[in-house]
């Protein structure tokens, strides 16, 4: 399996999960690495990030379907798209990039198997149910027709500025190495988020709105993920205003955004010192 992400909380997160469903994993951090990655071959899909640096996903999608065409080929690595967006426009432009299906950010590791298992087989699926399926049945093909199914985000949490069941989440993840595996994700969480909030008054004191929309939205997933539901919603309000062209009332997002952090980032702190 192929996971063009960018995010390094994302990146974490999905790799357990693919290969604790039994996936071998190759990671590229943007649409071009990805694109190279596709051209050597070997995949069974991709699961594609749709905002990325250097060449988004949509546009490495647009050129693996034009490699497909110029090779004489139909149609046939699946390409999923995963995205922290869940709007019809959004939907439609994965469609329209040649994408065969669609995850919404953050979803849970059932959410990504349900999806993954219409276009390859699971090995850890395949082996648990392999005494109840007769041996001379043969495999259903994946449906090749495109799917969407939006996934509803979680309501933040009301005290705790980190929802520990998504940490729990993250834990059962890696059956022998589920401490670790947290631990990682904080850490990238930690060393990462600060770059973001930088960037992000870059944008604000530069009048950036389209780089606004962009960071926001990387960080608004990786938020998700970890469990700061609060400060994912806060992401969410600045990517709306950076989608709408605005920086109006960005300063004072990105203040709400950087006090709601601190919070989170003791919260998260205080969690692996208990649990050390």
């Amino acid at each position: 399996m192929l996971l063009a992400e960018d995010n390094p909380v994302n990146v974490e997160v999905a790799r357990a999960m693919l290969e604790s469903l039994g996936l071998e994993t190759h990671c590229a951090s943007n649409g071009q690495e990805a694109l190279h990655a596709v051209h050597e071959g070997g995949w069974d899909a991709v699961l594609m990030d749709c905002q990325m640096p250097v060449m988004d996903g949509f546009a490495a999608t647009g050129e693996i379907r034009r490699h497909e065409r110029e090779a004489g080929r139909a149609r046939t690595l699946p390409v999923i798209a995963i995205t922290a967006n869940a709007l019809q426009g959004d939907r439609e432009a994965c469609l329209a990039a040649g994408m065969d299906d669609y995850l919404s950010k953050p979803f849970t590791q059932q959410q990504l198997a349900n999806v993954i298992g219409r276009w390859v087989a699971l090995p850890v699926l395949a082996e648990r149910h392999h005494d109840d399926v007769p041996e001379a049945a043969p495999a259903m093909a994946p449906p090749r027709a495109a799917t969407i199914a939006p996934t509803p985000a979680p309501a933040p949490p009301q005290d705790d500025p980190v929802d520990r069941a998504a940490l729990r989440k993250i834990r059962a993840l890696s059956r022998d190495a589920g401490d670790v595996l947290v631990q990682k994700v904080v850490n990238a969480y930690v060393g990462d988020t600060p770059r973001h909030l930088q960037a992000l008054r870059q944008a604000v004191d530069g009048r950036d709105a389209d780089q606004l929309r962009r960071i926001a939205h990387s960080l608004k997933s990786a938020s998700a993920n970890i469990g700061a539901a609060r400060l994912a919603v806060l992401c969410r309000d600045l990517e709306q205003l950076g989608r709408a062209g605005s920086i109006d009332g960005a300063a004072s997002l990105l203040a709400d955004m950087e006090r709601e952090y601190q919070s989170v980032r003791q919260s998260l702190h205080a969690l692996l010192e208990k649990e050390s």
